[in-house]
């Protein structure tokens, strides 16, 4: 299993996995959950799907098995910001404009994770794998864009499961349903060490292509 950093300056090498990205989120997001994305030909996209966005693709080979997308509090595509700042706004109707306790930031320091997911398809031992993985991505991501701090949006249950991976969570807003999840935002860190109890398990360390 690796992971694979991929942004719209390394597509002519990760052009297929990201493709792979979107058709995995698709599955997860609208097949699974029922969430009603955008998307088109099996593939789920959103208007936060930018060339400041960074990815990340846990995978074997072609095969997708859990990701997430970073993108900076300083972005801004024409009226979108980002997810979080733009609900605070009123501009995205299904989730409140309380999400966040305080004004969002806009700080190059500060970046929003969203579309996290790992594959239904696995293993409870390999989903642990896979969750793993993505913590260790997270704090060579952080050190690579030089990011202190994270915002993210999840159903608690997701949260419980993400400390697990070596990353620490803490409420930034309300609890609230969204599509039938309860769901809040958090402030997320990396943590230095790995949590206690945590198997120890083999991962290659994360890919930069291009």
């Amino acid at each position: 299993m690796q992971s694979t950093e991929i942004t719209f300056d390394n597509l002519g090498e990760t052009g297929d996995l990201f493709t792979a990205l979107l058709r995995a989120r698709y599955h997860h997001f609208i097949m699974v959950r029922g969430w009603p994305m955008p998307n088109v030909r099996g593939l789920e996209f959103d208007q936060y799907d930018t060339p400041e966005s960074v990815y990340c693709a846990i995978h074997d080979e072609a095969s997708v098995q859990g990701g997430f997308r970073i993108t900076p509090t300083t972005a801004r595509c024409m009226n979108s910001t980002y997810m979080l700042r733009d609900a605070q706004r009123g501009l995205l109707p299904d989730l409140p404009r309380d999400v966040l306790d305080t004004e969002a930031p806009q700080d190059p320091h500060i970046w929003e994770v969203s579309r996290v997911f790992v594959s239904d398809r696995l293993k409870s031992r390999e989903r642990m794998l896979v969750r793993h993985t993505m913590g260790r991505s997270f704090a060579q991501l952080s050190q690579k864009w030089r990011i202190n701090a994270f915002l993210c949006l999840t159903s608690v249950t997701s949260a419980l499961l993400t400390r697990r991976s070596g990353l620490e969570l803490t409420p930034a807003g309300p609890r609230f349903d969204a599509a039938g999840e309860i769901c809040q935002a958090y402030h997320l860190k990396v943590r230095s060490r790995t949590p206690e109890g945590l198997p120890q398990m083999r991962a290659e360390g994360i890919r930069n292509a291009g």
